[in-house]
């Protein structure tokens, strides 16, 4: 990025919290360390989700940013600061754009958007440019930044500090990163991160492992001979390699956090080696003519409970609910997609009056035999070190962490 590199003196710690609920995303990065893996996290076209939110991954290490005119001058700065101070000491190139073009990957917005609990978050609109790369994660450009300037959210925008903190944090979420840093709502150790989030006093910077996860990964599109299509539209042509599973996430909360393959086991309810034999369409909450949230019913035959117990009931079989966010169309492809070769299911029985329903622990808590290696959707920081070793291996360890 061109230009003088400002540095000002009231960049401070600032007040996030909660109320930033940009999703953050998944999979992963060949450093195994502290932190959150870079990826691409939830569709984007997620029902009675208000503002519509996901996060994406560049489509290469260039980072085209464009301010609308809406933006405030206070939130340009921090945004200018935040590329050159954090963004430009990794390989990333970041350009601020006059006017938005082709190249255009961010377009950053600020408005009153109302009380809707949210004080900034990102979406890649549905026409926008997008695609898997060879990660299997979402690139996306134009996505869309958003500040909101609501009375409710004063206090995120009060003071230099916090509007580098938000726009720090904001900003990464279009390159992929994850929020981390304060277990036990995100993974790795508490750390001076712009990424931290349920933070009374967020950090305006990045920390080094942000950087080395940056630099480390790979942004990049499939090339058109490879069939670029948008993420979140299934086909039943082709395999999505276990791309239904990563959402089976509820919220963007992330769902529970884990720090060794031992502690997963023991927070599961019943650690199930088995095989999905059916896919029908499950429940429905809210009215079906409007965004209603429908589930597909995912039927899971037992081989073996590994560790846990189930009771008598799903001795057998058991159902599994996975969310069709991108509505009761998407059952098909979910139906196609999943896999069928013997897998190792980490489940949570949802209790109360729906003990019949079974939920991942983790968003993605499932391993898959695929000819004795496990194969796993990348984007958990323990099953991630599973990858490529023995299946029978794993569930052995399982085992011992159940007994």
């Amino acid at each position: 990025m061109s230009g003088p590199r400002k540095m000002r003196a009231g960049r401070s710690a600032a007040l996030l919290a909660a109320l930033l609920l940009v999703v953050t995303s998944v999979p992963t990065v060949t450093a195994h360390h502290a932190g959150r893996p870079i990826g691409s996290f939830s569709s984007c076209r997620r029902p009675n989700i208000s503002p519509p939110r996901c996060s994406s991954v560049g489509n290469d290490a260039r980072h085209f940013v464009a301010f609308d005119a809406t933006l405030t001058i206070g939130l340009a700065e921090s945004l200018r600061d935040t590329m050159i101070e954090d963004y430009e000491p990794t390989k990333l190139e970041m350009i601020l754009q006059d006017a938005v073009t082709p190249e255009t990957d961010v377009i950053a917005f600020s408005q009153d958007y109302g009380n809707n609990g949210a004080a900034g978050w990102v979406n890649c609109p549905a026409d926008s440019p997008q695609g898997v790369n060879r990660r299997g994660h979402r690139w996306c450009q134009g996505q869309e930044l958003h500040f909101n300037l609501n009375p409710s959210m004063t206090i995120f925008f009060a003071d230099d500090g916090s509007r580098d903190h938000v726009a720090c944090h904001e900003l990464g979420h279009t390159l992929g990163l994850r929020h981390w840093g304060n277990p036990p709502d995100s993974a790795g150790p508490p750390a001076a991160t712009c990424m931290n989030s349920d933070t009374p006093d967020g950090p305006p910077n990045l920390h080094q492992v942000d950087h080395e996860h940056m630099n480390a990964y790979r942004y990049s599109m499939h090339s058109p001979s490879r069939n670029q299509r948008p993420m979140d539209v299934p086909t039943d042509s082709e395999r999505l390699l276990l791309t239904a599973w990563s959402d089976t996430v509820a919220e963007a909360l992330e769902l529970d956090q884990y720090a060794s393959l031992p502690e997963l086991t023991r927070g599961s309810d019943a650690v199930v080696r088995g095989r999905v034999v059916e896919v029908s369409a499950g429940r429905v909450f809210g009215d079906p003519e409007h965004s209603a949230l429908h589930y597909a019913a995912v039927t899971i035959a037992v081989e073996e409970v590994a560790a846990g117990a189930l009771p008598a009931e799903h001795a057998v079989t058991f159902t599994l609910e996975v969310p069709l966010y991108g509505g009761a169309e998407t059952l098909e492809g979910v139906r196609a997609s999943l896999p069928r070769e013997e897998s190792l299911f980490f489940l949570r029985n949802k209790g109360g009056d729906e003990a019949d329903f079974y939920r991942l622990v983790v968003m993605r808590g499932v391993v898959v035999n695929r000819n004795g290696a496990a194969e796993v959707t990348p984007g958990d920081a323990v099953l991630d070190g599973a990858a490529g070793s023995s299946f029978d291996a794993l569930v052995a360890q399982v085992r011992a962490a159940g007994d």
